[in-house]
């Protein structure tokens, strides 16, 4: 990896597809970073007490915040997106911990990311699968600021038809990790709405 790589970074799944086309890759891609692909089950098991390797720690690119250095420049831009964020928390509170802005995207609007000691989806559905009932974990929803969509929504406040919008952002933000829906007759009517607007 590269010198001024500081972690051993990986993301977990349910397959390589899913991974490689996982939108928490982007940042990282982009830097030149190496990012372990862990597709096993038994994956999940090993990053829960192997949190190291030759001085370098392993870090998930999908838990926590991405540390890629532009700390100061997102602080700055989450004062500007304050609105949208704080209307989007209110619309989607029952479903997300936070909405923030994101330095690991470069060009998807939005992905979806667990807190740094909170198990990974993937994880949560091996469990589930394990126990027979799934688990509600709130996660937390990550903005690209510089994406057309968002850059856009930037200035829109709790109105009526951002109901919709905050639908669709999340719906795509847990297609885009290989989720499922949870209710996908919602995001399909939320998304028609959209699209009617656009048209």
């Amino acid at each position: 990896m590269k010198s001024d790589q500081t972690a051993i970074y990986y993301l977990t799944g349910p397959s390589r597809r899913a991974v490689e086309n996982s939108p928490h890759l982007e940042a990282f891609k982009e830097k030149g970073y190496e990012v372990l692909y862990m597709v096993d089950p038994v994956d999940e098991m090993f990053v829960q007490w192997q949190t190291d390797f030759e001085g370098k720690p392993l870090k998930s690119i999908a838990k926590g915040t991405a540390d890629l250095g532009e700390d100061k420049e997102l602080a700055e831009k989450q004062k500007e997106f304050s609105n949208l964020l704080g209307a989007l928390q209110k619309k989607l509170d029952d479903r997300v911990k936070e909405v923030r802005l994101s330095s690991r995207l470069t060009s998807s609007p939005a992905c979806l990311v667990v807190s740094e000691h909170d198990v990974s989806p993937n994880l949560e559905k091996l469990l589930s699968q394990v126990k027979g009932e799934a688990s509600k974990q709130k996660r937390i929803l990550e903005l690209n600021p510089k994406h057309e969509i968002i850059s856009k929504l930037r200035d829109r406040s709790d109105d009526g038809s951002l109901d919709d919008v905050a639908e669709v952002l999340y719906g795509y933000a847990v297609l885009a990790e290989g989720s499922e829906l949870q209710d996908p007759l919602k995001f399909n009517q939320a998304l028609v709405r959209v699209l009617a607007k656009t048209v």
